[in-house]
């Protein structure tokens, strides 16, 4: 069954809503954008992000709630370059989890070991925050990045995208653009974001993860579905899903089974559900089948 017919309520902090998605998702389904808040870490003195505390336990009622098996966390902005947040809460969480570092240019070899031996098996780049900086940092790591069979996670704003797509397209890495690329979502299809987007999918080394589109707060739900529908059907096998979890960056708390329900509207088959839930979100970010 892919839809539940009698959603069980449970209370999730962080979290609008009580009532689990009506979809049911397929076993070993993965939330691949996700972050834990913990005072035991130290917050970076340039830090713009200072959420309250979102801990593994208060995690693990979203997953329980969805029906979610493996998890992605994502390194904070909060805390710099300091992963030992993420890589504590991998190593907690066991095989089901994977993690997305932060890391700057100078990082050493021995430090890249340590973090695939954690479970790290990426490196996230703030465009929207830091700019060109972030982006040369990104191409000067890319090659150690290809030699581990890591890839490059970019935030980057939609206005950002267009200019910096043929330097993404010749990184010898894989590239996942966050949260649908920042697209403008009343803009539809005919945005130059979008078309950089689907452009940069066919390449066969990009990917998007449908995440955090309540972001943009002028969205409609209409236009968020023609967004999300028209990227799986132009490349269902290159897309992954993301709750975003604790929403660090939202003015209200989002709803995460309508978030995940998306996927019902986006992908309207069980299969293609499947594959962005399950066999996507595992060979990009490394789980064994």
């Amino acid at each position: 069954m892919s839809v539940r017919e009698a959603p069980q309520p449970g209370v999730v902090p962080f979290s609008a809503g009580a009532a689990a998605p009506r979809l049911e998702p397929p076993a070993l389904a993965c939330d691949c954008h996700m972050h834990v808040y913990s005072p035991r870490y130290a917050v970076a003195a340039d830090a713009a992000l200072k959420p309250p505390a979102a801990a593994l336990s208060d995690y693990g009622s979203l997953r329980r709630r969805l029906g979610t098996t493996r998890n992605v966390f994502v390194q904070p902005s909060t805390y710099g370059y300091d992963n030992a947040g993420v890589l504590d809460a991998i190593a907690r969480s066991g095989n089901v989890a994977r993690g997305i570092g932060v890391v700057g240019s100078g990082v050493s070899h021995t430090r890249m070991n340590e973090l695939d031996a954690g479970g790290i098996v990426g490196l996230r780049f703030n465009l929207v925050r830091s700019g060109e900086a972030a982006l040369n940092d990104a191409v000067s790591l890319a090659p150690a990045l290809a030699e581990r069979g890591w890839h490059l996670e970019i935030h980057v704003g939609a206005e950002q995208l267009p200019e910096i797509a043929p330097t993404l397209a010749r990184l010898p890495c894989d590239v996942a653009i966050d949260h649908f690329g920042r697209l403008r979502f009343n803009e539809g299809t005919s945005q130059p974001a979008f078309r950089t987007l689907c452009a940069l999918l066919d390449n066969g080394r990009s990917w998007v993860k449908l995440s955090a589109a309540y972001l943009d707060t002028e969205a409609t739900r209409d236009s968020i579905v023609r967004i999300g529908r028209a990227l799986v059907e132009h490349r269902a096998d290159r897309l992954v899903w993301g709750s975003d979890w604790p929403h660090p960056a939202a003015k209200s708390l989002p709803d995460d089974a309508e978030q995940l329900d998306h996927l019902l509207e986006w992908a309207r088959d069980e299969a293609t559900r499947h594959r962005i839930l399950v066999d996507n979100a595992a060979r990009l970010y490394r789980f064994q089948p």
